[in-house]
């Protein structure tokens, strides 16, 4: 009796996202994003969705050491890639983007492959910078609940006070 034995490919969701030396042309940050691509694709990887590679302004000053001096960058062609990959090939893929010297950082993290892009949320207005929510006169609000979270509450002193 012979057994058949399956193996499940353990295949994990990851994002690359890089820093490429801004002294290169757009073309070449193109071209290197493809070289990425097919590098995961010869892993035996497959692609969720990426950004292409843009020219951003960096946080702070990254140092590179390539030859043995130390370059400064303060902007760059910033991307990300979001990819499938079995686990025991990130390393890999990681060797090689520490290897290119035009590569000034990159990170490559677990994610899931469902969009996780956040909106930014809406500002919180405090009801004391709304006119004529206070004082005489005050707009009613329609649902109490939403006065009662936005007012703070007034004691009976102050409320005497504000009469007179």
């Amino acid at each position: 009796m012979t057994k058949e034995i399956e193996s499940i490919v353990d295949s994990r969701v990851y994002e690359v996202s890089y820093f490429f030396d801004n002294k290169i042309e757009e073309s070449a940050a193109l071209a290197k994003v493809d070289a990425l691509k097919k590098s995961i694709a010869t892993l035996g990887g497959s692609f969720v969705s990426e950004e292409a590679p843009y020219m951003r302004e960096m946080a702070y000053e990254m140092i590179r050491v390539v030859n043995n001096v130390n370059i400064r960058f303060n902007e760059g062609y910033f991307g990300w890639v979001k990819f499938e990959l079995s686990a025991d090939k990130v390393k890999t893929l990681e060797k090689t983007l520490k290897d290119d010297e035009e590569v000034v950082r990159y990170i490559i993290v677990k994610t899931v492959a469902e969009n996780t892009v956040f909106t930014k949320r809406a500002p919180v207005i405090k009801a004391e910078t709304l006119p004529g929510l206070i004082g005489e006169g005050a707009v009613e609000v329609e649902s109490e609940a939403v006065a009662e979270a936005s007012v703070p509450p007034v004691s009976s002193e102050e409320k005497k006070e504000a009469v007179q």
